[in-house]
């Protein structure tokens, strides 16, 4: 058996292995179930349309919220000007998940559970059909790759996208969203595509069509993946072009057959979009958009928050390989140099850049695919003397162990808070197992004074009762508490306040989660902010004392304190209150 084949199959065992022991999500309830947050949202259509049938109104979504709580409050649509309920999310996930919900519902009347579109069965069809999906993406990769690369340099790709990249979290444990059904999209594009062009027919050219337009149905921005058809095979020189010209001349009946189904299927969300709110095109996405000119570029890839690059090490040699590509394959170079700039680009220029809850950068899991070409290309080249080999496979090994470290801490053990990491927090944990003591203020703070407090100056006395701050309460009817300016002492040093907190309930969005405030002012003009989340740090009706630590630098000469409840609900108190500043 081929090196490849060992790769494939071990890849496929273990990682299943994984999601269906390690961490089954279909077990569990809540907003950590299959069926939660975003993928209930490309979900909802399906009981909405073959259960209650009511895609206008969702009058079962109340109920159904309630019930199996997959999402805090309503995320999956909102009211529109016609009083119809418009579903966020498009609906080409929905479509892709259609085998796991019919074999849900069906075992569900079989097995005497509520055929509600939610229950066990449901979710259990679900996350059994996304991974098949995920498995079958990997089939078919393999087979792609190996029309161009070595059996050796096949599977250590295999095993490289299966274990040290976030495809291990999103193609197996989180495998309902749309990344792993796209990544699967993504291979069988890329398969139709070497097809058509060895051998071109109207069955390849609808397959072609078919799948770009699933893809671009499920998330629109995937339209751009007809690059790879259009642009295969040519290389970056004039008689290249004018031979594709050519090609698609001769081949214009093909190429129609797979640019109408494309339209067709992509129409779908445009009809439905007519029977919810009347109108062809409906911006569902509502406040949130991009940034086309100014790109998060940076903080996509380096971040503390979510940079791909730091999260997932290994793709850099993805990028590296770029340059072996085009010299081995100059004809595969520009459709995926191109595609991938352009995807990146557009993915990088969205403005919740860290795409909510994500582990690394999710929306490129469905790219690894085409990203498999150029990290295949640098394999080979990393393979041809003995340095390179054991330098390829010790970091290698160690993107592995970290990837497999950064997964288990998403879940069991607890380390990782997707969407809230910053670069010194992660500094604070790594490839730890337990969390150093006050490294959870990291998330809020840049920094944690560590050392020996000496000859503190009081600038607020926790005995000080005249200020009106301490004590304090904030609640949803009560958003400011009342806050005490100070002027500060010259010259570098710390400041620490701290006080007694005690709430009544557990708030979890870390955005409505009470703030202890540090505001620093330069001549009476606001500079910046230090903040401290308490409820990070505080259990229900635990009285707990906290402190924020922040770094003095020249540029400030007066500093307000006070608690801001950030629109939470939940009532927080603070007392004994204090800010004090000691010197470096």
């Amino acid at each position: 058996m081929s090196f490849s084949r060992i790769s494939l199959f071990f890849s496929c065992i273990v990682l299943t292995i994984i999601c269906l022991a390690y961490y089954p999500k279909w077990k569990i309830e809540g907003t950590e179930g299959t069926i939660s947050w975003d993928v209930s949202g490309y979900y909802w259509y399906l009981p909405a349309t073959f259960i209650y049938k009511d895609l206008r109104k969702l009058g079962f979504s109340d109920k159904i919220r309630e019930k199996y709580r997959p999402t805090p409050n309503n995320v999956q649509s909102f009211t529109h000007a016609n009083g119809n309920q418009v579903l966020k999310y498009s609906s080409g996930l929905s479509v892709l998940m259609l085998p796991g919900f019919v074999a849900g519902h069906t075992v569900a009347g079989i097995l005497g559970y509520e055929q509600d579109g939610f229950s066990r069965p449901y979710q259990f069809g679900i996350f059994l059909w996304g991974l098949i999906v995920s498995l079958i993406g990997l089939f078919i990769l393999r087979s792609v790759l190996l029309r161009y690369f070595s059996d050796t340099a096949t599977g250590i790709t295999i095993l490289a996208i299966c274990f040290a990249t976030n495809f291990t979290e999103y193609g197996f444990i989180t495998n309902a969203m749309t990344h792993n059904f796209l990544f699967t999209m993504y291979a069988l594009l890329l398969w139709l595509t070497v097809r058509f062009y060895e051998r071109p027919s109207f069955g390849t050219a609808a397959g072609i069509g078919l799948t770009a337009g699933l893809m671009a149905l499920t998330r629109p921005t995937e339209i751009v993946a007809v690059l790879i058809p259009l642009t295969y095979g040519i290389v970056a020189n004039f008689r290249s072009v004018a031979d594709r010209i050519m090609l698609v001349a001769r081949q214009y009946e093909k190429m129609t057959v797979a640019a109408v189904i494309a339209g067709a299927v992509g129409s779908i969300q445009l009809i439905y979009w007519k029977y919810v709110s009347g109108s062809w095109f409906v911006y569902s996405y509502e406040d949130q958009g991009f940034s086309w000119l100014r790109p998060h570029v940076y903080d996509c890839l380096f971040s503390g928050r979510a940079g791909w690059l730091v999260y997932t090490p290994v793709m850099v040699l993805s990028l590296i390989g770029f340059y072996h590509l085009y010299k081995k394959h100059k004809n595969l170079f520009p459709a995926i140099f191109f595609f991938s700039i352009l995807f990146l680009y557009i993915t990088f220029a969205w403005d919740i850049w860290w795409y909510g809850g994500s582990v690394s950068q999710r929306a490129l899991v469905q790219i690894y695919p085409v990203l498999a070409f150029p990290f295949a290309a640098f394999t080979e080249a990393a393979l041809v003397t003995r340095v390179r080999s054991v330098v390829f496979a010790v970091f290698g090994l160690f993107c592995v162990y970290y990837n497999l470290w950064m997964t288990h801490h998403c879940h069991k053990g607890g380390l990782f808070v997707a969407g809230d990491m910053t670069a010194e927090y992660l500094k604070a944990i790594f490839l730890r197992n337990s969390e150093p003591a006050e490294a959870r203020k990291l998330l809020d703070t840049r920094k944690v004074y560590r050392g020996e407090i000496k000859n503190p100056v009081y600038l607020l006395n926790h005995t000080d009762t005249i200020s009106g701050l301490s004590p304090a309460c904030v609640s949803d009817s009560v958003q400011y508490s009342a806050a005490r300016r100070f002027k500060l002492p010259s010259g570098k040093g710390w400041l620490r306040a701290s006080g007694y907190f005690l709430t009544g309930d557990k708030e979890w969005d870390q955005w409505k989660m009470t703030q202890l405030t540090l505001k620093y002012f330069k001549g009476g003009k606001e500079i910046r902010s230090d903040i401290l989340r308490v409820q990070r740090h505080l259990e229900p009706n635990v009285k707990t004392k906290l402190w924020l630590d922040s770094k003095l630098r020249k540029e400030p000469d007066e500093v307000e304190v006070f608690l801001w409840n950030s629109d939470g609900k939940y009532k927080v108190c603070a007392d004994s209150l204090s800010v004090l500043y000691h010197a470096d």
